[in-house]
């Protein structure tokens, strides 16, 4: 008795099982609608090319870790999650890295971002507002320079820290052994950073300044902040 019982009950699982697969396989779950957020530098389309995603395919065929690590691989992209969204959706979420600068050489300019990535690289410097840098030598790799310039680094670190309004204004920060960082704004004001000066609370205080003096529509020839506990600001008379 316990024998036809079990064989019974063996007989229901799989039944499941084979109900549950075939459920799976079924058109039901093929992709029908990927949605992907974050991405300014990338398309969509080279997205979904790159990680070969058309509709049709099953949603449990996906490879999350692997789709993962192909997004991972680009120099754009400093962090991704992929997640099914039942019953026939994928939810891709890229967190990029922010382009900051701009460097160029004879034929072409490389965007950049704090950390020397190169994020794209244009024939036309006019696609982009974003400073360009000027003053040092730049070293390059495969998809990255070197940083190892002191000022270079900081003056990224620095440009960082500057909301997207004021780094659009920006035509040049240029760096200088003698001088140490300048900015060059669009309308020919500059403002003097100087150098090892903190980051963080310089770009506090160029913020404030700049955007007072905007609020105020007052025009300006420059900012001085080499000096901690005295800051410069000559208005264009």
């Amino acid at each position: 008795m316990d024998n036809h019982r079990n064989i019974y009950l063996v007989s229901i699982v799989l039944l499941l099982i084979i109900g549950i697969l075939s459920v799976i396989n079924s058109n039901y779950f093929n992709i029908k609608d990927v949605e992907i957020n974050g991405n300014e530098l990338l398309t969509e389309d080279y997205i979904l090319d790159l990680c070969k995603l058309r509709s049709g395919i099953n949603i449990f065929a996906v490879d999350k870790e692997e789709l993962v690590e192909i997004l991972f691989a680009l120099p754009q992209i400093k962090g991704v999650t992929v997640d099914r969204k039942l019953p026939d959706g994928l939810v891709i979420m890229i967190n990029e890295r922010r382009p900051v600068a701009i460097i160029g050489d004879d034929s072409s300019y490389r965007i950049i971002d704090k950390k020397g990535w190169i994020l794209r690289i244009s024939e036309n410097l006019a696609e982009w507002d974003l400073p360009l840098i000027t003053g040092v030598r730049i070293n390059y790799f495969s998809d990255k320079i070197s940083i190892d310039n002191l000022q270079l680094k900081a003056g990224l670190s620095y440009l960082n820290k500057l909301p997207k309004s004021i780094l659009e204004e920006i035509s040049e920060m240029n760096l200088s052994d003698k001088e140490g960082i300048n900015l060059f704004l669009l309308n020919g004001e500059s403002v003097r950073l100087g150098e090892n000066f903190d980051i963080e609370k310089k770009a506090r205080v160029f913020i404030s300044i700049y955007n007072r003096l905007k609020s105020k529509q007052r025009e300006f020839e420059y900012i001085d902040l080499r000096y901690d506990s005295n800051t410069l600001v000559k208005i264009k008379q």
